[in-house]
């Protein structure tokens, strides 16, 4: 797997994968604490701070660089993005579409407020970028891939890890 996502200054970049793509991020945010401060959005209970804490070696004096937000909703993520003040550290939103995927709200709804996190995501990228992790849903559905084509077309920049196909291979008697 590629560890070595790098941000860029004023834009974000969007991964795609599978639920394996967590230690990647969680790498990308040891390695980014290093460095300076970073911001953190997790949208899906993505945020493993003793992962992070082993990427940095046990030097946890830098896991006070992370500031952590965490969300239950995609009201709360509007919310919080809305709210965020932009500051020249990186944003990592985890797991983004996750609380998207809630058929609890109507789908207009959700895409109304997918829409208006996007000019956000743009704003806290300034200046020193960003990164936002999303995996589609175990069950592919309309609604999913339309929210993914939104923020598919609104994204920079794009990583898509592919999930390998794993060819079956025959059963040996001996």
């Amino acid at each position: 797997m590629n560890t070595l996502i790098q941000t860029h200054p004023n834009k974000w970049l969007l991964l795609v994968g599978p639920r394996s793509i967590r230690s990647t991020m969680m790498i990308l945010i040891a390695r980014l604490a290093e460095r300076d401060a970073v911001h953190v959005l997790d949208s899906g209970g993505q945020f493993d701070g003793y992962l992070i804490s082993r990427s940095l070696r046990g030097r946890t004096d830098f896991l006070k660089r992370v500031s952590l937000s965490r969300t239950f909703t995609c009201y709360q993520v509007l919310a919080s993005l809305e709210n965020a003040v932009g500051l020249p550290a990186p944003l990592i939103v985890l797991d983004f579409l996750h609380t998207f995927y809630d058929e609890s709200i109507s789908f207009a709804e959700r895409r109304r407020l997918l829409e208006r996190c996007i000019p956000h995501l743009e704003r806290l990228s300034k200046p020193a970028g960003g990164a936002v992790s999303i995996h589609l849903p175990a069950v592919p559905s309309p609604e999913a891939d339309t929210l993914f084509a939104i923020l598919k077309e609104a994204a920079p920049e794009i990583w898509i890890q592919e999930i390998p196909v794993q060819v079956p291979q025959p059963a040996r008697l001996f």
